[in-house]
């Protein structure tokens, strides 16, 4: 069927002579709006008046957000001495606190979840033990006795740590998991930022997707949680046997054969704490992974345990501390997921 244009619908096609008669006789009828009023494409113009007040509006606004991010964290980072931390369970008393002083436990099969002050949150495994050291606005301070916690901090680095005998795990504005046993041997893997590990007066650093095993005594080498079985191996036996005071044979080169990029950090962690390795092999290893020209004059002075020569290497790792403060979301409490809990029993100034 082919449509033939139609005078009826289309005033530019000719008609009849009644047609056309009557287009005349309506045409004086018809709507012509002024040019002012005419329908354009372009966005409509907005009064400068307008404009102005919008715009003062929105400052305002800003303002009033900035003002308020002023007191909100303040009051978040701020925390009386010696005030409880609030317990949650599933079952038993409807609420609890942890004192300082005072030991929560969590028995087989059962788990808590701490509010560390309002700076974060701990998950207490089932199996644990922990004891509130101390708590203040800038110092929050608990230890592991045994078992394993979850830990997720919002503040500056230093505010939170944990103790576990005689090493200390110092939080830099992260997210970690940490376990220990009762012959003080354990665990820290960090999931988010950063954390310090101190133990005897040794510090040792451990980035975000790191993991790092310690006792009573020491620590070890950060290990990448990507790194093979035979690199952590071949790492473990060198650190040991430089701790006393030995350098085994074939040693370094089996680290350097299983090194890969991903173990940038610890071979890094390893010439930082035996600066004397800086003339063997694993110094050329790192240049090579680092993209580092190597020379004779910095490895050294490397070797000779001079910081400024470490440092140039240092900066090519980013650097802690963390950037705490854009994990904003952390600071409300009503974007935090949410944790399994279950029943606890708290023991009032119990001993290890």
């Amino acid at each position: 069927m082919i449509e033939r244009p139609d005078p009826l619908w289309d005033p530019q096609q000719p008609g009849d002579e009644t047609l056309a008669h009557l287009a005349s006789l309506l045409g004086r009828y018809r709507h012509v709006p002024p040019p002012e009023r005419v329908w354009s494409a372009g966005p409509p113009a907005v009064p400068r008046r307008r404009a102005r007040r919008a715009l003062l509006a929105a400052a305002v606004a800003l303002a009033a957000c900035l003002a308020g991010v002023a007191v909100w964290v303040p009051w978040r980072l701020h925390w009386e001495e010696r005030r409880q931390w609030a317990v949650d369970a599933d079952t038993g008393p409807a609420s609890a606190a942890l004192d300082v002083g005072t030991t929560l436990r969590t028995r087989a099969g059962e788990s808590a979840t701490v509010q560390v002050a309002r700076i974060g949150r701990m998950e207490v495994l089932p199996g644990t033990r922990i004891r509130l050291l101390d708590t203040r606005g800038g110092h929050h301070r608990l230890e592991l006795l045994e078992g394993r916690v979850r830990v997720r901090i919002w503040a500056p680095p230093g505010y939170f740590a944990i103790a576990a005998g005689t090493s200390e795990t110092v939080d830099l504005g992260c997210e970690f998991e940490m376990s220990r046993n009762l012959q003080g041997e354990g665990t820290i893997h960090v999931t988010n930022g950063w954390i310090m590990h101190r133990v005897n007066g040794q510090e040792t650093l451990v980035p975000a997707g790191s993991g790092l095993d310690f006792d009573a005594t020491r620590s070890g080498i950060p290990l990448a949680t990507m790194s093979s079985a035979a690199f952590r191996a071949a790492v473990r036996h060198l650190d040991l046997a430089m701790a006393e005071g030995g350098r085994p044979p074939g040693g370094e080169e089996a680290v350097v054969r299983e090194a890969t990029p991903a173990d940038s950090f610890a071979l890094l962690s390893l010439l930082t704490r035996y600066p004397a390795l800086a003339s063997g092999p694993v110094y050329s290893k790192l240049a090579a992974l680092l993209d580092l020209p190597t020379d004779a004059q910095h490895r050294e002075a490397w070797s000779r345990g001079s910081m400024h020569a470490m440092n140039l290497w240092w900066e090519r790792i980013p650097r802690p501390p963390k950037a705490w403060w854009l994990n904003w979301r952390d600071a409300f409490p009503w974007t935090e997921s949410a944790n399994q809990k279950a029943a606890v029993s708290v023991t009032k100034r119990e001993t290890p």
